[in-house]
Parts: C-alpha cells; structure tokens; sequence
C-alpha cells in the first residue's frame, strides 16, 4: 500500500470517529463580503457572494466550490486576497449544497454548469474566469464547452476529467450510490465533517476555527450531497475538451492528493494545455493551508487573465 493510500485510509477510518465541536470560547469570522439570496427565475433560491465594485475590470472570477464543501469553506481565503488585489468575483453555493438551489431530483454536471450560466445571466455578467476547485472544476469545464461566450479563462484545482478511472474511483462511487437511500431518511449528515475534521490533528488553526467549519460543512442537505455525488461519478470529459486548448488555462495541481490522483490532474492539463501550477498538498488545502492555497488561485488567475487579455 502506498502513502497515498495509507493516508486516504485514515481518513476514511477517521469519518467513524466524533465532530465534536470544542467550547473555547472564541468566535471566528473570516470576514468575508456580503452575501445574499437571490432567486433564479425558474430554478429557485441561492445563496451568493459578490465583489464588483466601481472601477475593477476584467471579467469577474467565477468561483466554484468542492463536492460536500460551501462557497464560504472553500474559498474563504481566497475571496479577501481577490478583494484586496481589485480583482472582482462572484460565487455560489452551488445546487444541493450549502444554502443552494434545491435537488429533489437526479440531475448531472451540465444541469449544475446550467445553474452557474443562469446566475451569470441574471446578474448581467458578460464574461468570467471560471475558477473551479474539485467538482467546481467538472462544473467549470461543462460550463465553457457548453457557453464559450461566458468563459474567458479557466482556473481548476485538484480536479479531473473523470473521476472513474481507477478500480478505487469505481468503488468510492458504487458505495456513494448505495447509500443515497440512507441519505433519504437523514443518514449521513456528519460524513464531510468527521473526513475532513482528521485535519484538526495537524492544524492549530483548523482547530481553533472548527466551530465555523463544523457548522457550515453540516449546512447542506444530506441528499442534495448524495445526488451531486452520483453526478460526479458519471461525468467523463476525457477526450472531449480539445475545444478548451484555445481558452487560456492553469491548473493547481495539489501533488499529495488522496482524492483526486495527481496523474488525474496531469491528464487535465495535459488536454487543456494549461499551465501547471505544483501545490504540495492534500485535497484539503483550502482549510489546512489556505493562505498557499490562495496564494497558488490568484498566481493562476493573474496567468489567465494575462493571457486572455484582460
């Protein structure tokens, strides 16, 4: 057994173990900006985050977050340095995650690219850098190959064009389907916190902060986070984005990923001819390490938007 599989292993052994939320008496706002619901005619309520404020240009970044994850867990340290660059952004939570559209039936990542163009629209914003982390990088993909006119560069970290491609990808999903039963009658709630709260062992900050994250990783509905889940077992982009090489892209390649191969993340910006941007880092960097994390997205958003022209 490799290290990469020793540690997805205690993981996964870890989501057996408690989320219990430490009393230290201290509270914790990431100060993030404001954020608000809006209603997508035809679709329903969301929950967004926006920074354009007079005087920035260039296409806003789009900000799309992780399978499990909310906009505000993934990129907490990402929206201030974008706001203290002048950058402007815009991010949701995405469909049956967070405070996102609801998911009462099966649905795939084009429906959830759907969602992001829809929002787009309504807002009235002409162009975006897509900046996809995890399953926001599927969501991102689907999004410029389906709306060419909206996508003017890509950002994508510890992601991939399918995430079947080993005997162990194959199993994690068939597993994730199985239980979508469970999730209809509110089993599975605690999973994305019991994974990730292993990190707590090995980050002080994580730790001090782990009432927020607690509470924000719980705030999706159980079966919205199955669904998506299942979509993302499906999806397979291998092959079929020779379309995108003329669209300016980096990838953040997280070199010590227990979820998403590292050779998975090579193939994508392989096919994309994007440029590679090295993270030594689990899948969990944007809340372990996320001044690095934020650090790697805005090096690579300044390379897209520089090659885009903007």
């Amino acid at each position: 057994m490799d290290d990469a599989a020793r540690r997805l292993r205690r993981r996964l052994l870890a989501a057996l173990g408690s989320t219990r939320v430490e009393a230290n008496g201290r509270s914790w706002d990431p100060g993030l900006p404001p954020g608000r619901l809006l209603t997508l005619p035809g679709k329903g309520e969301l929950f967004v985050r926006e920074h354009r404020p007079p005087g920035t240009t260039g296409p806003p970044v789009l900000l799309l977050h992780g399978w499990s994850w909310s906009l505000d867990v993934n990129y907490f340290g990402v929206m201030p340095e974008l706001a203290a660059a002048g950058i402007p952004f815009v991010g949701h939570d995405q469909r049956g995650h967070g405070r996102g559209l609801a998911s009462g039936r099966p649905f795939e990542i084009e429906d959830v690219a759907e969602d992001a163009a829809a929002l787009l629209d309504f807002l009235g914003i002409e162009k975006v850098i897509a900046c996809g982390y995890s399953l926001g990088g599927p969501v991102g993909l689907h999004l410029a190959l389906a709306r060419p006119d909206l996508v003017a560069g890509l950002v994508l970290a510890a992601t991939a064009l399918s995430y079947r491609q080993s005997l162990r990808d194959r199993t994690v999903w068939r597993l994730i389907a199985a239980g979508a039963p469970l999730a209809r009658l509110g089993f599975g709630r605690s999973i994305s916190p019991r994974y990730f709260g292993l990190s707590r062992r090995t980050s002080p900050d994580l730790a001090a902060r782990w009432s927020w994250f607690h509470t924000e990783l719980t705030r999706a509905p159980v079966t919205g986070v199955f669904t998506m889940g299942r979509a993302v077992g499906r999806y397979d982009l291998r092959d079929r984005v020779a379309a995108l090489r003329r669209t300016p892209a980096a990838v953040v390649l997280t070199t010590q990923d227990t979820v998403c191969a590292p050779r998975s993340q090579r193939q994508l910006a392989d096919q994309l001819g994007a440029r590679v941007l090295e993270l030594p880092d689990d899948h969990d960097v944007p809340i372990v390490r996320p001044a690095a994390f934020a650090t790697a997205v805005l090096t690579g958003i300044a390379d897209v938007r520089a090659r885009a022209g903007r």
